[in-house]
């Protein structure tokens, strides 16, 4: 089975036809009490019946990708999915507006847990055609991407093909759109929605877990809480720059541990200067890096 939902000790599983109520057994629990994450929605779960005939989840398969990102401090793990080959990172054109260094934050995750990044593009109603590019294009790291509006159904055919037979987890900004994406995918599901606050223009939370649902025609999406910001945790320079397809292929430096920050015969710092890696994506490597190095 698949672990759909979590809410203390208490779950839901899909058995690929319906939904049931499940517990931790007595030894998950245990490991739980003692701070250990140790589920994640999409995890493959082993059930029994219990004592009083519900089930009990008794053990969990090894994780064939997952997304995590760092807790409170950068230092703990927190796993938002597992067992997921896409990550739909879901931006918004405007109200919130788009932030492209957490599209950035959350493709890196992608590409560290083994997930391939999509970026979605929401709410294009409110700008024009040119304006919606012009946003993709100045997005430093380059992702396969889609325009849509939840609101009129813009590209939402053209989403649901894309997710067909996968499992997706989709992630964003709070009032990106998530939930109202869902509803268009899901139709006669019931999924929970929210507006912008109309005081301070941020999203409501609507999501308050992730949870998975099971797409018509094959397939899994898990919605996950929105966030209004996203912990790396540890990140070395030569991670940083691989999502950077300029600096990762500048070439090689004199220095094997450079940080493309100072040192002498650095290649991206030369390719900066020599106008073959754009200022700004150099700006957003520089920015991630030393967000990392802080204190």
């Amino acid at each position: 089975m698949i672990l759909a939902q979590m809410f203390g000790s208490s779950a839901t599983v899909w058995d690929g036809e319906a939904m049931h109520p499940a517990a931790l057994g007595p030894k998950l629990k245990k490991t739980a009490r003692h701070g250990a994450s140790v589920l994640a929605v999409g995890d493959e779960v082993e059930v029994q019946r219990d004592g009083g005939q519900g089930l009990s989840i008794v053990s969990v398969a090894p994780r064939r990708t997952h997304l995590a990102r760092a807790g409170d401090g950068g230092r703990d793990v927190q796993v938002i999915a597992a067992n997921v080959e896409q990550c739909v990172i879901v931006s918004s054109a405007g109200e919130p507006p788009f932030r492209p260094g957490l599209v950035d934050r959350w493709a890196l995750l992608a590409f560290r847990g083994g997930l391939t990044p999509f970026l979605i593009l929401n709410k294009v109603d409110l700008v024009t055609r040119e304006e919606a590019e012009g946003l993709i294009a100045n997005a430093a790291i380059p992702l396969s991407n889609m325009l849509g509006s939840a609101k009129t159904g813009v590209g939402m055919e053209e989403l649901r093909e894309s997710l067909r037979g996968t499992t997706s987890v989709f992630v964003g900004h709070s009032g990106v759109g998530k939930s109202t994406i869902l509803r268009r995918l899901l139709p006669g599901v019931e999924i929970t929605t929210g507006a912008i606050s109309e005081k301070s223009g941020k999203g409501k939370h609507t999501t308050t877990s992730a949870k998975l649902y099971p797409l018509p025609g094959g397939g899994h999406v898990i919605d996950t809480p929105g966030v209004r910001s996203v912990s790396l945790g540890e990140m070395s320079p030569h991670e940083t720059a691989s999502i950077f397809p300029e600096i990762r292929d500048a070439g090689a430096c004199r220095f094997s541990t450079c940080t493309h920050i100072v040192e002498p015969g650095c290649a991206v710092l030369a390719g900066v200067k020599e106008g073959t890696i754009p200022p700004q994506v150099y700006a957003r490597y520089k920015k991630l890096l030393l967000e990392m190095e802080a204190p």
